[in-house]
Order: structure tokens, then C-alpha cells, then sequence
């Protein structure tokens, strides 16, 4: 997937000591002053999670949102984008290997991978100057949107690693991990308390379809036919220790 590089400016260009300028749009001026944030995130609910976070942050701004590192390379403007957060696991392809990419082109982008998983090679083994511009956060971290547009701030003018990302996964995490993207994203709609004809209706899915993944995702999660408990209540539970911030309407 190729990533169109950065255009080239004369550097050369003559000033004029008695020139004047008019002065700037006080709109415009604050909009110079906003740090540009990309996603590129394939679950279309984090991606609405991001897209808050960003707009409710006084010093970010959304640039573009993408599903694939196909739509990226086509809609993200990366001359305008200061930070661009990358998931691991895209649907055509690596996360990382898309960031190496744009860092390659427009060497002034900061990265921020969000993720499910812990990979610490994956920042350990950049080499030092390069690892500078680069940030990992575990979406399991975050503690609201609030919290959600700090981090990602962070992320935008320095180098950020979670810490969590060197330790061990619970057993819920690795659990829940297993589970697929389209699972997970059916999993996050039971947890916001959706009908499975309301998540159907999401995702463009029948009712059937809907429950057919559900009785996968209890057997993936070692709760099918578990007589003591409410196969969809504790699936809901395991996804909400999971991934509390994917879900949380506060601030």
C-alpha cells in the first residue's frame, strides 16, 4: 500500500521587510494552533470512542478516520496530521507495518499504537531516535474519554508507553482476546445492553446470524451450557473488565 510522500517546498523564498500582513481570522488562528490526530482503526465503535475523545480534547482535532490501511493510504490528509493512532490488527494487513510506512514519508507524524495486545518488541526493538516518535496504549487502560483525548495528547508531542503493556494478561483478558473483530464488536453491543434484533439491525445482520456468533463467543469464553450462570450477563461482564473504556458514557 503505498503512502504518497510529502510535498517539497522551496526553502528559498524571499521576504519583504516592508511587507505587511493582514491579520488572521481568529477561527483560523486557533484552528493553526490544534494538533491534527488521524485514526486508523478497524472496530467501528472505538473508532466513534476516538472520534469524541479527539473532538472534546481543546487542543485536537479529528484530521480523517479510517477502517484499513487501504482507506488510509486514500483519506487520511498526512500533511495536516500531526499523530495518527494505528490499531495492530487490520483487516488488510499490520498496523505497524502501515506506520513504519507513513513515519517513512512524513517523518513529523507521531504514532500511537492501540491495541488489544502487549508487544513490547515492538517499541523495544525501533531503534532509539526513531522510538521518540512513537506511543502504545492499551485499550484496556483507558478510563473514560476524558482521559481517552489526555492520553492521545501525550501521544501527539511525546513518547508515551503504557506501562501495562510489559505485564502479564489476566485470564479474562486473554479470554476475551481470543475472540474475533466481529465478534468483540457484538459482544460490545450486548454489553451496552442491545437486543440481539437491535444488533442485527447494526450491523446489517440477521437475527440468527446474531445469535449464531453469540453461542461461538460463549463457547470461546468456556461459558456455554454453564447451568449457574447467565450465559449473556457473563459474557457482558467479561467484555466490561475487558474493555470498560470501549463502552463507558461518562465525562
Amino acid at each position: 500500500m503505498p503512502i504518497p510522500s510529502a510535498p517539497q517546498h522551496n526553502s528559498h523564498v524571499g521576504t519583504d521587510e516592508h511587507a505587511t500582513t493582514e491579520p488572521r481570522d481568529n477561527a483560523q488562528a486557533a484552528d493553526a494552533l490544534l494538533l491534527g490526530v488521524a485514526i486508523v482503526e478497524d472496530a467501528a465503535i472505538f473508532r466513534e470512542i476516538l472520534a469524541e475523545a479527539i473532538e472534546k480534547h481543546p487542543l485536537l482535532t479529528l484530521t480523517a478516520m479510517a477502517g484499513s490501511q487501504g482507506e488510509a493510504a486514500n483519506q487520511i490528509p498526512w500533511a495536516t496530521t500531526n499523530l495518527v493512532t494505528v490499531d495492530l490488527h487490520l483487516p488488510d494487513g499490520i498496523g505497524i507495518d502501515l506506520a513504519r510506512k507513513v513515519r517513512a514519508s512524513f517523518p513529523h507524524i507521531r504514532v500511537c499504537l492501540l491495541s488489544d495486545h502487549r508487544r513490547p518488541p515492538l517499541i523495544d526493538d525501533l531503534p532509539e531516535p526513531e522510538r521518540a516518535y512513537w506511543s502504545y496504549i492499551l485499550k484496556s487502560s483507558i478510563d473514560g474519554r476524558a482521559h481517552l483525548g489526555e492520553l492521545l495528547f501525550t501521544a501527539a508531542t511525546q513518547s508515551f508507553v503504557d506501562p501495562r503493556v510489559k505485564d502479564s494478561a489476566t485470564p479474562t483478558e486473554e479470554a476475551v482476546e481470543t475472540l474475533t473483530v466481529q465478534q468483540r464488536e457484538i459482544l460490545a453491543c450486548v454489553a451496552q445492553g442491545m437486543s440481539n434484533a437491535a444488533i442485527a439491525r447494526k450491523l446489517a445482520s440477521s437475527e440468527k446470524s446474531v445469535e449464531y456468533h453469540l453461542t461461538q463467543i460463549y463457547q470461546r469464553l468456556g461459558i456455554l451450557g454453564d447451568k449457574d450462570a447467565n450465559a449473556r450477563v457473563t459474557s457482558a461482564v467479561m467484555y466490561l473488565q475487558r474493555y470498560a473504556p470501549s463502552t463507558r458514557v461518562t465525562q
